[in-house]
């Protein structure tokens, strides 16, 4: 995704004359320096079908692997999907790449499955959770949470796998399923990611069916078996807007979970889009990266380091520091970009390669008429020569 900021952000006074001129000159020169010489890729990935035991039979989940660039043992971040209703085959594992990517550039090897029988993984999505009148919730729970061990197994069988450290990030029924996978008795995970977690009854795709507050204590009175003298730290977060799990239904389930003894940070979040159950989004990002982070550092996990970017902040004026901060809470692969012209920043998000983001992003900028465009900062670390870029594109105001 791109973005770019209004005209009036950075102010530009074209100069006339052979002065302009060189300095053009100047500036594309030192693009054509900087964009010559890109650092080799921070994270690479690896598109697997990843066998896993469930009982007496083997089924095989399509997987996503994103995992640091280099040698070495990283803990472990698990990440699976929602339901997808009608349509479970067109689910990917890339579906949540960019969640992926932000965790391998944290320092994880991070792992994004789909269900069984979703996407190209084999096997069928099974699990019974009854009726309004005859809920039966652990079932179904307990069905997602076994598939999720299986995976996690399998993975930390993995040479690159730090098998101590293991985190599980769950969308929705994902999020249920990692908190039900978190209360096993051998504690699989060292920390969970709750995005939107519960489950539903539904007749019509996407449409909780009404008058089924049974079903709904049921989840509840579940949440509070998995947070039973449950040491695991996890983070709840919850969109005002969410049509499934209203803030007044996730904060009952996040009680019912403490009262147990188990261990939640809760966070309430503005309303997102048009459904707040779409948390997932690369969008969502700015709602969700921060309070990711803390919660990592709170429990002493990897987490993102944005120091490298001080020295490119502080040199910018008090109001484009806010265009920095919006730049940073956006998803990898990213890369920031100055116009040399206007000094206006245009920024790309979420690509699949670094390569691809920066171009789009120069492109972004090149497409808005602009002459001259530079590389500012990659990722969360500026490129080479940024200080010379801000400085020739400050002397052509």
């Amino acid at each position: 995704m791109r973005w770019k900021a209004d005209m009036g952000v950075w102010q530009d006074v074209h100069l006339k004359g052979k002065t302009s001129m060189l300095r053009s000159l100047v500036w594309c020169c030192l693009s054509v320096i900087t964009l010559g010489a890109q650092a080799a890729p921070a994270v690479v990935e690896e598109s697997l079908s990843l066998r896993i035991r469930l009982g007496s039979r083997s089924e095989r989940l399509e997987t996503l692997v994103v995992r640091p660039a280099g040698p070495g043992r990283f803990p472990l971040a698990l990440i699976v999907n929602g339901s997808a209703g009608q349509a479970p085959s067109a689910m990917h594992a890339d579906w949540l790449a960019h969640l992926a990517h932000d965790f391998a550039h944290r320092g994880w090897i991070a792992a994004s499955v789909v269900w069984p029988g979703y996407g190209r993984s084999t096997g069928t999505f099974d699990g019974e959770a009854g009726t309004c009148a005859a809920p039966h919730v652990v079932t179904f729970l307990e069905a997602r949470a076994n598939e999720l061990g299986a995976a996690l197994a399998a993975l930390r069988a993995r040479a690159d796998v730090d098998p101590q450290i293991t985190l599980g990030l769950g969308v929705s029924i994902g999020g249920a399923a990692m908190l039900a996978l978190s209360a096993h008795p051998d504690k699989p995970l060292s920390a969970v990611i709750n995005m939107s977690g519960g489950v539903y009854h539904y007749r019509q795709v996407g449409v909780a069916e009404s008058n089924c507050a049974l079903y709904q204590q049921d989840l509840v009175e579940n949440m509070a078996n998995f947070g039973r003298k449950n040491p695991t730290p996890t983070l709840w977060l919850y969109a005002e807007n969410d049509p499934f799990f209203d803030p007044a239904f996730a904060q009952r389930m996040w009680s019912a979970y403490q009262s147990t003894g188990g261990q939640a940070a809760f966070l309430a979040l503005p309303a997102f889009g048009e459904s707040g159950h779409t948390l997932y989004k690369q969008a969502a990002n700015a709602l969700t990266q921060a309070p990711i982070d803390a919660f990592l550092r709170r429990n002493r996990l990897p987490a993102f380091d944005d120091g490298a970017l001080a020295p490119l902040t502080a040199a910018m004026s008090a109001a484009d520091r806010g265009l920095i901060r919006q730049y940073v809470n956006t998803p990898t692969e990213k890369a920031l970009v100055m116009s040399g012209d206007t000094q206006r920043p245009f920024w790309h998000y979420g690509a699949r390669t670094l390569d691809d983001a920066r171009q789009q992003a120069l492109d972004g900028c090149r497409q808005a008429g602009d002459r001259s465009c530079r590389v500012l900062a990659e990722n969360l670390n500026p490129v080479d020569g940024w200080e010379a870029a801000l400085h020739q594109a400050k002397g052509r105001q």
